[in-house]
C-alpha cells in the first residue's frame, strides 16, 4: 500500500488530476457490441478490429496485474467565441504528446519502485476502453454524453492508462451515476446524435469535424451550430461543469485563436496549428468547413 501512495503523490505532484488502480479483469463488451452492431461508430473502421483486445486488456499486454488510470484537468476557462468555434480541447497543445512525457516520467518512477516491473502506457495509442477502465479504478462515472464525469473536474479532462506487470491494491469502482433524471445533453444535441448512454458517431458534430472523411454530411450544414474542430454543446449544458476548474497546466492553455475567420494558405495552417489537435483535420477539410461554417 506504501508503494501504491507513493505512485499516487507522485503522479499529482507530475500534474495528473486524479489516479486510479485496478485489476485487468474482462470486460462485459455488450454495450460495445450493441454500438458497432448499429453502425454507430461511422467511419471509424478501427473500432471494428480487435474487439477482443478491447475487452481483455491481458491481450494486449499479458504481463500487466495492474492498470493504473490518469486523469488530467483541460478545462481552459471561458472562451470568448464569435462566429466560428474550436473546441476547447484542441486550443493547446496536443494532449497525446503532453500526457505521454507525463506518463512516461511516471513510469520510470515506477520502474525505480519496483525492479524488473515491465510495463506499456497508452493515451489513445491501443485498444482500450478508456472510460469503462477509469470507472472500474474509481474515477468517475460513465454519463449520458457518453463521456467519463468526474465529480472534481466534470468531463474536462483526459485519461490515459499504464499497464504494469506487478499487483498492487485496487480502488473501489464507481458505482454511482449522478446523471440521475438530467437529460440536458440530449436535449441541446443540435444533431440529435446522443441518446442515454449513447452516442452516433454519424450524426456528432465532433466526429464529422475531426474523424470524418469524404462529402461533408448534409446535417453538418443545416445544424452545424458554429463548430469548425470538435463540439463542445454536451459538455457546456452538464450541471457537472458549471464549476469546472482551470487547468494548471500551462500546456493545456489556448495558444490558437478559437475562433478562425479563415485559413490562409497550407503553410498559413501549418503555422498556426502546428502541435495542436487541429492538425488532424487537415488543411482542406478545415478550409471547406470555415466556409460552410461562415456561408
Amino acid at each position: 500500500m506504501e508503494k501504491r501512495e507513493r505512485i499516487r503523490n507522485k503522479a499529482l505532484e507530475l500534474g495528473f488530476s486524479r489516479i486510479g488502480f485496478t485489476i485487468p479483469e474482462k470486460i462485459k463488451g455488450d454495450f460495445l457490441l450493441d454500438w458497432i452492431s448499429r453502425g454507430a461508430e461511422a467511419g471509424m473502421a478501427y473500432m471494428r478490429r480487435n474487439i477482443h483486445l478491447r475487452l481483455n486488456p491481458k491481450e494486449i499486454f499479458p504481463p500487466v496485474k495492474t492498470i493504473i488510470s490518469l486523469a488530467v484537468n483541460y478545462y481552459p476557462g471561458d472562451v470568448n467565441y464569435r462566429r466560428t468555434k474550436i473546441s476547447r480541447y484542441a486550443l493547446a497543445r496536443d494532449y497525446h504528446r503532453v500526457m505521454k512525457k507525463m506518463m512516461k516520467k511516471l513510469f520510470s518512477f515506477i520502474k525505480e519502485e519496483f525492479a524488473g516491473v515491465e510495463g506499456r502506457f497508452f493515451v489513445d495509442s491501443a485498444p482500450v476502453l478508456e472510460r469503462e477502465i477509469a470507472r472500474k479504478a474509481g474515477l468517475g462515472w460513465i454519463g449520458k454524453n457518453t463521456m467519463l464525469i468526474t465529480r472534481e473536474y466534470g468531463s474536462w479532462v483526459f485519461l490515459g492508462e499504464i499497464f504494469i506487470s506487478v499487483e498492487l491494491p485496487p480502488d473501489e469502482p464507481f458505482r454511482e451515476n449522478y446523471c440521475g433524471t438530467c437529460n440536458r445533453c440530449i436535449e441541446a444535441c443540435p444533431t440529435g446524435a446522443l441518446k442515454p448512454y449513447f452516442l452516433d458517431a454519424r450524426l456528432c458534430l465532433s466526429y464529422i469535424t475531426v474523424e470524418h472523411k469524404g462529402e461533408i454530411p448534409e446535417i453538418y450544414r443545416e445544424k452545424n451550430r458554429g463548430w469548425v474542430f470538435g463540439c463542445d454543446i454536451c459538455q457546456e449544458v452538464c450541471p457537472w461543469n458549471r464549476k469546472a476548474r482551470i487547468t494548471a497546466l500551462e500546456d493545456f492553455l489556448p495558444r490558437i485563436d478559437p475562433s478562425p475567420e479563415g485559413v490562409g494558405s497550407e503553410g498559413d495552417f501549418r503555422r498556426t496549428y502546428r502541435g495542436t489537435p487541429v492538425m488532424r483535420a487537415g488543411f482542406e477539410k478545415f478550409k471547406k468547413l470555415l466556409t460552410l461554417v461562415k456561408g
